[in-house]
């Protein structure tokens, strides 16, 4: 009987909460609110296509996938100088720290990478209309897209064949810089690391897109933009986390999400490069400096956190395979007006993570365990 006082949350996501139980949960919600945020964003343009939407949508609806991106790159700037910061265990050499992490983000952006090309052919060979190109990308774009350099694509635009792996080169190339860090200074790499994301993004005021292809003028140009600033943020964070451990006010789960919640919609709301890098900032520092560094408890609020969190990479990854059928579906529903479309937004949202969930779950964790051959660690869980 003790077991069915459990919450159903609790129990649906009880593996994950035991594979995860030191994560920190709110940290994990913020994240799965940023992918969500990229969802509606998407979701919206597909409507925007299908005639479903005539009127001009506010501004702000085009800056909700920018500001989810965003929050990830501080994420990630925070949680890796968070891992390299533990003192229950020595910092990663750089080696080891730069191949766990290709090992995590690769094998999922590959698949759906070939599955994108797979997918543009067979709607083709079906006469469906998709903005998927037909063509097939030849081998040096596949060569430079599974590499993680930028360079421009057959559209002109500087992505990889899968656009959505724009956010990946900027992984990467933090990864890189980190293991760096890691490599010459230790523990201490955190802040080699802020120092040469401070120049490029100083340096970055000067350079204008180039022209080319592809090449060093291209990487010099991605590189240097402002957005590199979030992944300083995070360490700043961390940094700062570090220093002062747990000796702030712990705040309850729900007044963590709100004040989450309420921050990312400001930096949605107001186009100021300024305003979003301080909300944001406020958004990941009120969920990592105002909770323990572990929550064991298994209510279900926490639970459900942590799989949003754990899912929210295949969140982004695969929501392209989802809102195209969604948003057919759904077309005449939105034509009811603005309460119906929240509700589909709201809808899409947890249908993207049920399936970001899955991936989760039968996808990344299988292979990471193949890669590994072993059950990966909590830390190399971690996804961008």
């Amino acid at each position: 009987m003790i077991g069915a006082r459990v919450p159903l949350v609790s129990r649906l996501f009880s593996r994950d909460a035991a594979l995860d139980r030191d994560q920190i949960a709110p940290l994990q919600l913020l994240r799965g609110l940023a992918a969500s945020g990229v969802v509606v964003e998407h979701l919206l343009e597909r409507y925007v296509r299908r005639g479903a939407i005539t009127h001009d949508l506010p501004d702000f609806t085009t800056r909700l996938g920018q500001t989810g991106v965003a929050t990830f790159f501080a994420i990630s700037g925070f949680i890796m100088v968070y891992i390299a910061l533990r003192e229950d265990r020595p910092p990663p050499s750089g080696w080891s720290f730069l191949r766990n992490r290709f090992l995590r983000v690769a094998p999922l952006y590959y698949l759906t990478t070939l599955m994108i090309v797979a997918f543009g052919w067979l709607a083709q060979a079906m006469g469906a209309r998709t903005i998927v190109a037909a063509r097939l990308p030849n081998v040096t774009e596949f060569l430079l897209s599974f590499a993680f350099i930028p360079h421009r694509g057959a559209n002109g635009l500087i992505q990889p064949i899968y656009e959505l792996g724009w956010t990946l080169h900027y992984e990467m190339f933090f990864y890189l810089l980190f293991a760096a860090g890691l490599a010459v200074l230790a523990r201490r790499g955190a802040f080699l690391v802020l120092a040469v994301l401070g120049l490029l993004v100083t340096v970055g005021t000067g350079i204008d897109a180039p022209p080319d292809r592809v090449g060093v003028s291209i990487a010099a140009y991605v590189f240097t933009r402002p957005i590199m600033g979030y992944f300083a943020i995070g360490i700043i964070i961390a940094l700062v986390r570090h220093r002062i451990g747990d000796r702030l006010p712990v705040l309850p789960m729900s007044v963590i999400a709100v004040v989450a919640v309420a921050a990312l919609g400001v930096a949605a709301i107001d186009p100021s490069q300024i305003v979003a890098m301080a909300v944001i900032a406020v958004a990941v520092a009120v969920t990592v400096l105002t909770t323990p560094a572990t929550t064991r408890r298994s209510d279900g609020f926490a639970a459900f956190s942590r799989a949003f969190g754990n899912a929210s990479y295949s969140i982004y990854l695969t929501h392209s395979f989802v809102l195209g059928a969604f948003a057919s579906a759904t077309v005449s529903i939105v034509a009811y007006g603005l309460p119906a479309l929240l509700a589909m937004a709201a809808l899409a949202c947890m249908v993207c993570f049920g399936v970001g969930w899955l991936s989760w779950r039968l996808i990344e964790l299988p292979i990471a365990e193949a890669l590994r051959g072993r059950r990966p660690s909590r830390a190399e869980l971690v996804a961008p």
